[in-house]
């Protein structure tokens, strides 16, 4: 080994560390500013939205750059057809009317009103579309729900992730009377295994600059995690629920460090179905 190459790589490791240690503080104090109620954190991102898709402000709005095309063999594998589909956590309903096509009538449901309120408006002109107001996390929340459109399928893409373990455990629950004995869930995670830092710089965040999709994300809502196999264990209580299928997957997000390439976060996804 080049002694001169062994003197230099600590000095490497060394600045890249610090390089790392001067992005803390900042995402320190952007994540300082989060609302401690959901909800509202959610309304306020929602509301400052001005442009949806590739280039706007909404972080894992791809438009077409998405991962739609690697769900769809999936869910014409596990899911019925001849059943209505419910989107939770919609946003602004991109994936709601791409599975449009393929389901009908198909829900899209959002905690935030400012969510559903750009929903509706981007989705004009579809039919059997809709979306609603709901926070699946609330115990009991989907019994009406259940009672009008019950069984359902359900698909899932890029909530549980962002979740306490209580409100996982809890949604999962408010699913189970939805999909009643037919319905299926699909769900799709970011699973990213690295540090929060390392999640946030394979996103482009660096010490003197954050992509600004990402830095709203990071300012109004709650912390990411990780949701993998070993989470949906604990999330899905093998008394309730039977896993067909599972594997990993890959999340993407808008261009953040070009102009037309998305990211990539790797992910996880599952298929389940009540016992």
């Amino acid at each position: 080994m080049n002694p001169c190459r062994a003197l230099r790589e600590p000095s490497r490791q060394v600045r890249e560390s610090l390089v790392r240690l001067l992005l803390i503080p900042r995402v320190a104090r952007l994540s300082a500013r989060t609302p401690k109620v959901p909800l509202v954190g959610w309304n306020h991102y929602w509301s400052r939205i001005r442009r949806t898709g590739v280039g706007g402000d909404v972080l894992w709005d791809t438009g077409d750059l998405d991962e739609i095309a690697t769900y769809v063999p999936l869910l014409r594998k596990h899911l019925d057809p001849s059943l209505p589909l419910i989107d939770v956590g919609c946003g602004n309903g991109r994936f709601t009317r791409q599975l449009a096509t393929e389901y009908a009538p198909i829900i899209g449901l959002d905690l935030s009103p400012n969510a559903v309120a750009l929903a509706e408006s981007e989705s004009t002109n579809i039919p059997h579309l809709n979306f609603r107001v709901l926070d699946l996390t609330v115990p009991g929340s989907t019994a009406g729900l259940a009672a009008e459109c019950g069984p359902v399928n359900v698909f899932v893409r890029g909530v549980f992730h962002i979740l306490s373990p209580a409100d996982r455990v809890a949604m999962a629950r408010n699913l189970l009377p939805l999909v009643g004995s037919r319905g299926r869930v699909f769900l799709a995670e970011t699973n990213f295994r690295g540090s929060s830092l390392g999640y946030l710089e394979s996103l482009g965040a660096k010490a003197r600059s954050i992509p600004e999709p990402l830095e709203r994300a990071i300012r109004d809502l709650p912390r990411p995690g990780r949701f993998g196999a070993e989470e949906r264990a604990a999330t899905f209580s093998a008394t309730d629920w039977e896993l067909l299928d599972d594997g990993p997957t890959v999340i993407q997000t808008i261009p953040l460090r070009g102009p037309t390439e998305p990211e990539t976060i790797p992910g996880y996804y599952a298929v389940l179905a009540p016992r």
